[in-house]
């Protein structure tokens, strides 16, 4: 039942714009019944929607699904992991994990944040080539896909408070809250936390890795957690020194993913040396 549902939920992104948005080369295609499989298919990039900021701009949120349950990729950007080269500063993830055991897939792992003036008519492609399939999907700032940012009305629903220091600044909402500056040694692990409020009692918090060329592990990579307990935390362990990216996602109810609607990112820039 459950890939059932996983596939009519890609469905609905496949074809959600012009085919050829979306479209995999016959040549390409591989006829089975198991959309799903340990490794060999392709990650797909996806438009979540978009809403308008306070002050008049526009937040563009892109996510992305990954038909393989076992095999994880490394795309940095460039050739295989394509984005509008007019945004240089985008947070494009160039590590992709495997299918999530409890999700359908990565609800917007980043944004990017367009002026006012950006029309109806312009858009923002994203593109990713894997096991020989590329995809792309263009980011449009068409009315159907209008978010409820930071929180819904209709469902009486808010995105998690968060801040990444103690009695620090906080956020709520997908364009998230940045820590920057922090240093690790290679195998060597470091604590990440965030402070977190929400009316409801327990969350979900989610932690990944995001971007940054070597192989990151976490001592806990999603729980359920009561905030008033003190920080979520998490240990992370890096094998090579380098650049990453570590992203936090948190929401009150993981079902309320699908509701698209509403969750607080947060992202933590480490510079881990030998």
């Amino acid at each position: 039942m459950r890939y059932v549902m996983l596939f009519a939920t890609l469905s609905c992104y496949l074809f959600a714009w012009p085919v050829w948005a979306q479209q995999i080369q016959l040549q390409n295609q591989v006829w089975s019944a198991d959309l799903v499989r340990p490794s060999g298919q392709p990650l797909i990039p996806l438009y979540d929607g978009w809403f308008t900021n306070p002050d008049g701009t526009h937040t563009l949120c892109f996510s992305y699904f990954t038909l393989n349950t076992e095999q994880s990729f490394d795309l940095p950007r460039g050739e295989l992991n394509e984005f509008d080269e007019r945004f240089p500063e985008a947070l494009v993830p160039t590590h992709f994990d495997p299918l999530p055991p409890a999700y359908r897939h990565v609800f917007c792992a980043f944004s990017i944040d367009v002026s006012a003036d950006f029309s109806r008519n312009d858009r923002i492609v994203w593109r990713l080539t894997s096991n020989g399939q590329s995809l792309e999907v263009p980011g449009k700032l068409l009315p159907a896909y209008i978010m409820d940012e930071p929180a819904s009305g209709g469902r009486g629903d808010i995105a998690p408070l968060v801040a990444v220091e103690e009695g620090g600044e906080a956020i709520r909402g997908r364009r998230g809250i940045h820590q920057r500056n922090l240093r690790a040694k290679v195998n060597e692990p470091l604590e990440l936390r965030a402070w977190i409020e929400h009316a409801e009692p327990n969350i979900w918090v989610g932690w990944a890795h995001h971007s940054g060329n070597g192989s990151v592990e976490f001592d806990q990579r999603e729980y359920e957690f009561e905030h008033d307990s003190g920080p979520a935390t998490v240990r992370v362990n890096f094998s090579e020194a380098g650049e990453y990216v570590i992203r936090m996602q948190t929401i009150d109810d993981i079902a309320a993913f699908e509701f698209y609607c509403c969750h607080t990112n947060a992202y933590f820039y480490v510079t881990v040396g030998e």
